[in-house]
């Protein structure tokens, strides 16, 4: 079977700082929300870039969802595509920061503040922020993707967040779009964003959601799985758990977003009846070209395979579009988005 690989959207091997510890069958990696090692299987699931197969489990005290054994930082690489090529955003790619300027609009006003993107990508957003007369910041680890953002005009650091030589409660706003799952350290990723957010600042955080009735209903070929890049999986206790327990004040939450929601349910689908996971998104955000498909042996079966994903899309993506829009007072939707605020100021850090 053929297989692509697969640069996710905040490419978050890049946010790794910290090692990732290895456990025995007898006891399981401590939990990093609460500090417990009592776990039990939740699924077992393949990754479509190496083949290998991830088993997720459940924390029995506080419910948090995650890969364990845990790759070894050392061996992550082999997870993510080494890009070289300084390749311009994807329709895809455009139509997702469109989405994410108006919610950062809509949260935090349309007053120009100093926001920090975490896991900025190519700098889309940042760059229609700057364009406003906001100042921006970001982060990002994957070279072709820092490369872009700098020749749009768009300062991004090329490393981790606590490498960052950033100043103590610089920042208005600070994002955490689809990032916070890939971390191996959320909460102590998120005791430095307290650090770096002033006073009455704004946190934006957006996940997939494991509780969602997507999660329940595709099973292991749940698009948003995405093991073992997705390190963590939350639903909405556990992701109000780990904001508080970090210091911050919840002021606003939702479960959906209907782009993502729509999106993952086609691409979910034809992972379920098709041989060649994640065909639809890697072509439709730019890492599968179609001399891609065409060089491969597979060819015809890749191209049939294309087709009828793209075919699906135009006719899924409305229905599962408005099935998220009208069943929304009664079931949770596949994206979690929190906002919260930090309320006190901190002792700045010696």
């Amino acid at each position: 079977m053929m297989t692509f690989r697969h640069e996710g959207i905040e490419t978050s091997l890049a946010r790794v700082r910290n090692n990732v510890g290895t456990t025995t069958k007898a006891k399981g990696t401590e939990c990093n929300l609460c500090g417990s090692d009592r776990q039990k299987p939740f699924s077992e699931t393949r990754d479509y870039i190496s083949g290998e197969t991830f088993r997720v489990v459940r924390c029995e005290e506080c419910g948090l969802v995650y890969v364990d054994p845990q790759p070894p930082l050392e061996n992550l690489h082999r997870y993510y595509p080494v890009i070289h090529q300084m390749a311009p955003p994807a329709a895809y790619e455009r139509l997702d920061a469109r989405g994410r300027v108006r919610a950062v609009k809509r949260i935090a006003g349309h007053s120009p503040s100093r926001i920090l993107d975490i896991g900025c990508g190519k700098g889309l957003l940042l760059k229609a922020l700057s364009d406003c007369g906001w100042s921006v910041a970001g982060t990002e680890m994957s070279e072709s993707s820092c490369a872009y953002a700098n020749s749009i005009g768009v300062p991004v650091f090329a490393g981790a967040i606590g490498d960052a030589p950033f100043e103590h409660e610089s920042f208005d706003v600070i994002t955490l779009f689809h990032v916070l799952e890939h971390l191996p350290r959320p909460r102590e990723a998120l005791s430095i964003i307290l650090e770096l957010l002033r006073p009455g600042g704004i946190l934006i955080v957006e996940v997939p959601n494991i509780g969602s009735w997507y999660a329940r209903l595709f099973g292991n070929d749940w698009f948003h799985y995405d093991v073992p890049r997705h390190l963590y999986h939350f639903d909405t206790r556990t992701l109000t758990r780990i904001l508080r327990t970090s210091g911050f004040s919840i002021i606003e939450t939702s479960t959906r977003n209907l782009q993502y929601d729509a999106f993952g349910a086609v691409q979910s689908t034809l992972n379920r009846i098709l041989d060649k996971p994640n065909l639809l998104n890697d072509f439709n955000t730019g890492q599968v070209k179609l001399r891609d498909l065409w060089k491969n042996e597979d060819r015809l079966s890749n191209l049939g395979a294309l087709t009828l994903s793209q075919l699906t899309l135009s006719l899924g993506f409305p229905l599962f579009a408005a099935a998220g829009f009208i069943s929304s007072p009664l079931i949770q939707g596949g994206t979690l988005r929190f906002v919260a605020t930090k309320e006190t100021a901190l002792d700045q850090p010696r």
